[in-house]
């Protein structure tokens, strides 16, 4: 693995990526936020169909590209929730925004930071593709003869202005010059965090699957301690390799951030789903409600045989002897 040290000094490029995954439901967007939120806490949903985050912290520590990041975020997100991610990659939200709708389904656009290239992009994309431009201010801007979005940009911001009026004008001239109107708030709390485990082999062995199940309780766990927060709840969902999935969902008997607790509720709800003979693909665990601890308590003992339950950083692999699979966590 690349050492992080490496990457602190350095420019790390296009940093923000815009997910839209149209179509799909509230439950599964919020599953992809807490998908997201395993590279990097700078997370919001935009609904009703997109997820923004800024992934500098995990780039700056784990040594990954970006545009490696946004792959190995839409790779997941069709193995656990059979969805196409179309995922725009830049320098601000403005620019990964319309990188997201200038690409086909299922692909990625990256559009580099250095203000050339930004402008190269942005300079033939109709003014309709600025994010948060109303139909009305559109066609002002059309039938004042700035219906691209290079021409605004090229155009002096007090005749803008006097098209939209001041506080519209200024924001439409920004964000044609690829400017945010201010910085990426992430949502605080987040309602979840979720951990999955995706195989780079259908799995059989129900072993080596209970053993991937408990060692994703431990592992939120530990991300529930460390962060001084509890769950109420686990939602554990088996993705098939024929491309369903099945689910279940448990209400814990008391809000817990214990290790131990969550990996024995996620053994017995994997349990309760029973034997299946499809081939897993991938497993996913969510722990549900969450809400600041109130006091530490000592954790109880570790499953036998579980292993450990510790962070695996994304660009890591393990293999096992059973199956080969690829981990992740954060």
């Amino acid at each position: 693995m690349v050492e992080p040290e490496r990457y602190q000094d350095q420019d790390p490029g296009p940093c923000v990526l815009y997910i839209r995954c149209g179509g799909t439901d509230p439950a599964t967007l919020a599953a992809l936020a807490g998908l997201v939120g395993q590279f990097t806490p700078v997370v919001r949903v935009e609904r009703p169909d997109a997820v923004v985050a800024d992934v500098r912290p995990a780039v700056g520590f784990y040594g990954l590209l970006p545009e490696q990041l946004a792959f190995m975020i839409s790779t997941r997100a069709s193995a656990l929730y059979d969805v196409g991610l179309t995922i725009g990659v830049a320098g601000s939200r403005t620019v990964a925004y319309i990188a997201a709708s200038d690409v086909l389904g299922g692909r990625i656009r990256v559009v580099d930071s250095d203000p050339d290239a930004v402008a190269d992009f942005l300079r033939p994309q109709p003014v309709a593709a600025l994010p948060g431009i109303t139909a009305g201010a559109v066609r002002a801007l059309v039938a004042a003869g700035l219906g691209t979005v290079g021409r605004v940009a090229a155009a002096p911001p007090a005749e803008v202005q006097r098209i939209l009026g001041a506080g519209p004008g200024r924001a439409v001239w920004d964000r044609a010059h690829g400017v945010d109107a201010g910085p990426l708030v992430p949502e605080s709390p987040p309602g979840s965090l979720a951990a999955d485990r995706l195989f780079t082999a259908d799995a059989t062995d129900r072993g080596a699957l209970s053993r991937a199940v408990i060692e994703l309780g431990l592992g939120l766990g530990e991300r529930l301690r460390a962060t001084a927060r509890t769950a109420t709840g686990l939602t554990l969902t088996v993705r098939l390799g024929g491309g369903s999935s099945v689910s279940r969902s448990r209400t814990l008997p008391a809000a817990t951030s214990d290790p131990g607790e969550l990996a024995e509720a996620a053994f017995a709800m994997h349990e309760a789903l029973g034997a299946h003979q499809a081939p897993v693909r991938a497993v996913a665990l969510r722990a549900e409600g969450l809400s600041a601890a109130a006091a530490t308590v000592p954790a109880r003992p570790v499953p036998a045989g579980a292993g450990r339950g510790r962070s695996v950083l994304p660009s890591t692999f393990a293999v096992h002897p059973v199956q080969e699979e690829r981990r992740m966590s954060s």
